[in-house]
């Protein structure tokens, strides 16, 4: 139940990164909220849930985007699993560590989309991608994590005094 839940999740943040996100754009670009809701999740986690969440929200990417089948839940299961393995060392009452695990995933996505769309041929430019796409991008994510964050540890708190309460 709990996958499915995810999985709706995910699309309802896909379909509105694809619908509603352009109006937001901040820099030139929009927000990617699978990368902010997959570290936050493999970062609570783990690595081997952040895997396998990484891969099929990559997967959903890739079948509504119809493009490189593969490529997006290929990266993201990497992001995942790399996300994951900091619950072990990361203190997850730090507010800021979400934050500063999406931009590390979010300019590892970028530089590995780059690389691997230029071992398939493709001709992107790297230091223009980077700067002009890529950081501008992690900012946003970043800041969105550390609110989303924020409110996810609200919710969780509440909910922890609703169950000890008894209401």
């Amino acid at each position: 139940m709990q996958f499915l839940g995810l999985m709706l999740l995910w699309l309802a943040a896909l379909i509105l990164e694809a619908t509603l996100l352009p109006a937001f754009k901040m820099a030139g670009v929009k927000a990617d909220l699978l990368t902010v809701f997959l570290t936050i999740f493999a970062f609570l986690k783990g690595a081997p849930g952040g895997a396998a969440a990484g891969f099929f929200c990559g997967l959903l990417e890739d079948l509504y985007l119809a493009k490189f089948l593969g490529l997006n839940a290929l990266i993201r299961m990497a992001t995942g699993y790399l996300v994951g393995l900091s619950k072990d060392w990361l203190n997850r009452d730090n507010i800021l560590a979400p934050g500063i695990l999406t931009f590390v995933a979010t300019v590892g996505q970028g530089f590995l989309f780059l690389f691997i769309s230029y071992l398939a041929g493709f001709k992107y430019p790297w230091l223009a991608g980077m700067l002009t796409v890529v950081l501008p991008m992690a900012l946003y994510n970043s800041s969105l994590a550390v609110l989303g964050y924020s409110i996810y540890q609200g919710g969780a708190a509440w909910g922890s005094r609703k169950r000890k309460t008894g209401n």
